[in-house]
């Protein structure tokens, strides 16, 4: 034995001077990154189960609390003093469950990579983080941000800038239980039950590319059709990037989405509005006081029938009547009595890349690489080593 480890020894070596002749370095694997996705929040109980083994501990003191061979499906709930699950209470305020070896970790079904965190809040409610690397995160979004049948290139893209966002996401919320949620206010998230074999191939051929704006990771925001033009981030989010000014897309116009109408209820829009603080009677009319330079509504002036006027931002107007309505901030209004019709361009924020133009751009023989450079100008495509992460 001893021989041999010698020998080990001397062939390591060996192997190490010839690369050093050579002028190559060894590859050491890059540190495992790990992103924090709420996949639950503020939920009164949930399922869980895992096959296989796996601990349970106890986050705040990193003592382990049990290790079993498997859970079945349990209840998780708030307990008298901590969490309870199934038949048994931990009298602990956040708890670790972490898979040994290949176990899986199921929650409501749903298949996860990782551990899972389960944090009590302060309102009674539970919130569940899905702690998992990087990469495998990326692979449970793509299959919901893009179709799995688009062009390999498109898909590559927005793997990019999924994981640029992600890894934005970790550094402005350190402080925080989570990093990412799992939903369209963050970036849609479905665990190994949305991994598919193309999303996962595109992850992998871009391994740790992300996208770098002078010395800082850019949020590498995206949506699905921007109709035309894509949207300056400082006219929502006050973020002042170059890459993330805004471009002519002429790529995106056969995109299902590039047109759409939507008919409302005037009242429906009064008793939301005044859900959110404005005091507004009947409506009488909506009407278009600016739009900004791509097109997209700046500000709405909102007439009551006793004359009296509100005014209000598209992008307040669009979240607080419901993005999914809603579905992009330029469109038309046609007031119809006592509803009004948007007829609309695109869909989403329309800031970054525009999904449905990356995919007739890779048809047309771009690169990845060539669709990012053209939704961010100016932006390099660098390994989040070389950046610092």
């Amino acid at each position: 034995m001893e021989s041999q480890i010698k020998k080990t020894v001397i062939l390591f070596c060996a192997l190490a001077v010839g690369f050093l002749a050579s002028g190559k370095t060894l590859a050491v694997p890059p540190p495992e990154r790990l992103v924090r996705v709420a996949v639950l929040k503020e939920v009164k109980e949930f399922n869980l189960s895992i096959k296989g083994k796996f601990k349970v501990i106890d986050s705040a003191t990193g003592q382990v609390l049990l290790q079993e061979r498997a859970l079945r499906a349990s209840k998780v709930r708030i307990g008298e003093q901590g969490i309870g699950v199934g038949l048994q209470s931990f009298f602990s305020p956040r708890l670790k469950f972490s898979p040994l070896k290949d176990a899986t970790v199921y929650v409501n079904d749903r298949r996860l990579r990782g551990e899972v965190d389960i944090v009590k809040n302060g309102n009674g409610s539970l919130t569940v983080v899905n702690v998992l690397n990087l990469e495998d995160y990326i692979k449970g979004v793509l299959y919901h941000e893009v179709s799995h049948y688009w062009p390999l290139e498109s898909i590559k893209a927005q793997a990019v800038a999924a994981r640029t966002y992600a890894l934005y996401q970790m550094g402005i919320n350190k402080a925080k239980d989570y990093d990412v949620t799992n939903d369209i206010y963050s970036q849609v998230y479905g665990g190994r039950n949305s991994e598919r074999y193309r999303t996962s191939v595109a992850v992998d051929r871009t391994r740790g590319l992300i996208l770098f704006y002078k010395g800082k990771i850019v949020p590498a925001y995206y949506s699905a059709t921007c109709a035309g033009f894509t949207e300056d981030a400082n006219e929502l989010w006050k973020e002042d990037l170059a890459p993330l000014k805004g471009v002519q897309c002429d790529y995106c116009v056969h995109s299902p989405h590039s047109r759409w109408k939507k008919n409302f209820r005037l009242k429906d829009i009064q008793d939301k509005l005044n859900e959110n603080g404005f005091k507004l009677g009947l409506i009488k009319e909506i009407s278009i006081v600016e739009r900004n330079a791509s097109g997209r509504i700046r500000t709405l002036k909102i007439t009551t029938r006793d004359d009296k006027t509100a005014t209000i931002s598209g992008k307040d107007f669009r979240n607080i009547i419901g993005p999914n309505l809603i579905r992009s901030n330029n469109y038309e209004i046609e007031m119809k009595g006592y509803y009004m019709d948007l007829i609309g361009k695109g869909w989403g924020h329309g800031v970054g890349l525009c999904q449905w133009g990356a995919a007739e751009m890779s048809r047309k023989g771009f690169n990845f690489k060539e669709i990012l450079s053209y939704y961010y100008p100016g932006a390099e495509i660098v390994g989040y080593e070389t950046a610092g992460f």
